[in-house]
């Protein structure tokens, strides 16, 4: 009996609704069949889904990336064709193709549609099947996106109809309007999960243990968690983007999109959006919200004023049982449930604390963040004038390349910063009134603390929470100073902030009146 080799296969899928040529069963199976025929087992299969080829290249699509690891165990690389490994024609090689080789040359590529053995991108044909793929994408889009400007351009109405792009989840298009359906307590559910810290893979699985289908979801991908939940469109907004360059080839951020405001009705509001916006961002800043260090990242030693680590000491079946937060400087650990407990407790008292105060409390602090950000707008609106006005000047005499090279660096520079500005500003405007911020207390403060899973209360405490000071003594007793936010918006004090910084040492000088902590 012959031996087979050890293989893994690649597979993609750009639209889970993908049923063709392309769908996951037809790719597993050829594959299968092509691995045998040339003497291999699949061992393992890593599988890009709803990631587009064409706008996410090779090294940024995470289970290509593991190729990268996976090498070392097997000795071939099997997928589909071209058109799944990449629709950019050269990345898959420079990124995947050529450091594996450099690395393992042992290792062969295969495509399942390739009658004549192992896979070469020097191959003439190769190549020509590499630059049909990456053309039959580029068609595509720009079809799209001129369909898109057509309608745009033809629509004299006050709420623009979405132009032909997938309808989302929750809605459905009726006379080019997307009207919420059945399916819209899904999405809303999906967003409070995300507000109270839940990941994307979390979410999926809660899903898909309770059975929850919609109209076109019988199975849940944490990809499809996250598309929803990037989605301005449940605010009641639409947005495309109108680009047509280079830049469209890589991922689409916010800023580069079109935005038409209140143009449907929403499934949650603006508010929501930014506050699971916020949380999302605390797993970058802070790590992952799933640990049962709800407080890592917040609590301090009172006499070093160094940051606690964490350190579980539990021994295999007793899972939790020393797990400690230890101060590296004073060399003392801190039993978790100690402090986790008389945390609950004075988070609880506050929570009773007067409603109209804590709004009263952010209203000061947003309008304060506003008064800043204004007076750096002009800041930089004014420094965009000096500049206007220097090349103007300059342009009557005789031009050099090297300062026009400063010119465009400068405006660039300015054209971000004034983004960034606005896009604070406008959150602000959003948040600071008061029926925003009843939504905001009011979602968090309905929860019973007693009763929240330890993500729900990372976020909890990461949203209200500011610092926790921990002064033990020698009995080992100890006693915490909890210091609240007056706030909740930690992501708008935070990019207040980096703005305040940036622009103190990009400027020629700091706006008047406004005063800058040192």
């Amino acid at each position: 009996m012959t031996t087979l080799r050890p293989a893994v296969g690649y597979l993609r899928i750009s639209d889970n609704r993908q049923k063709e040529n392309h769908s996951e069963e037809i790719q597993k199976r050829m594959i299968s069949e092509k691995a045998r025929q040339e003497g291999y087992e699949i061992i393992l299969w890593r599988f890009d889904e709803a990631v587009s080829g064409f706008r996410k290249r090779a090294s940024k699509r995470k289970k290509m990336q593991l190729l990268l690891n996976d090498a070392k165990d097997v000795e071939a690389i099997f997928f589909y064709d071209e058109s799944r490994i990449t629709r950019r024609i050269h990345d898959f090689q420079r990124d995947i193709y050529l450091p594996i080789k450099e690395q393992y040359p042992h290792v062969k590529f295969f495509s399942s549609e390739s009658a004549s053995g192992e896979w070469d991108p020097n191959d003439p044909l190769v190549q020509a099947k590499l630059v049909f793929a990456n053309e039959e994408s580029s068609i595509k889009s720009k079809r799209a996106k001129d369909a898109q400007l057509s309608i745009l351009a033809n629509n004299d109405s006050d709420k623009p109809s979405r132009p032909g792009t997938r309808t989302p989840v929750g809605y459905d298009l009726v006379e080019g309007l997307l009207i919420p359906n059945e399916d819209s307590p899904i999405v809303t559910r999906i967003f409070d999960m995300a507000s109270w810290g839940y990941s994307n893979e979390k979410i999926k699985d809660i899903l898909n243990d309770e059975k929850v289908k919609t109209k076109h979801i019988s199975q849940w991908h944490s990809s499809t968690v996250d598309y929803i939940l990037k989605n301005i469109v449940y605010a009641g907004h639409l947005s495309w983007s109108v680009k047509q360059s280079k830049s469209s080839l890589c991922e689409m951020k916010s800023e580069d999109l079109e935005p038409f405001k209140d143009v449907h009705d929403p499934i949650i509001s603006p508010v929501m959006f930014s506050v699971v916006t916020q949380v999302k961002s605390y797993k970058k800043r802070y790590g992952k919200l799933e640990t049962p260090f709800f407080l890592r990242n917040l609590l301090y030693c009172g006499k070093c004023n160094t940051a606690f680590k964490t350190k579980d000491n539990s021994p295999k079946g007793k899972e939790g049982k020393y797990q400690v937060y230890r101060c590296e400087n004073c060399k003392v650990n801190v039993k978790v449930d100690d402090i986790h407990k008389e945390v609950k407790s004075d988070l609880s008292k506050k929570w009773t604390s007067n409603l109209h105060q804590m709004i009263e409390e952010s209203k000061s602090a947003l309008t304060g963040w506003m008064k800043t950000l204004k007076a750096w707008k002009k800041s930089v609106e004014q420094t965009e004038e000096r500049i206007l006005f220097n090349k103007r000047m300059i342009s009557q005499q005789e031009e050099q390349e090297d300062i026009e090279t400063i010119f465009k660096s400068s405006k660039e520079l300015i054209k971000k910063e004034k983004l960034k500005i606005n896009q604070a500003i406008e959150k602000i405007e959003l948040l600071n009134n008061d029926m925003a911020l009843l939504e905001v207390y009011s979602h968090f403060k309905k929860a019973d603390i007693s009763s929240l899973l330890n993500n729900e209360l990372r976020t909890l405490c990461l949203t209200f929470i500011d610092k926790i000071k921990l002064t033990y003594s020698k009995d080992n007793d100890f006693m915490l100073s909890i210091n609240y936010r007056l706030n909740p918006f930690v992501e708008i004090e935070t990019s207040t902030g980096q703005i305040t910084e940036e622009l103190m040492k990009q400027l020629p000088e700091k706006p008047k009146d406004l005063k800058v902590k040192k």
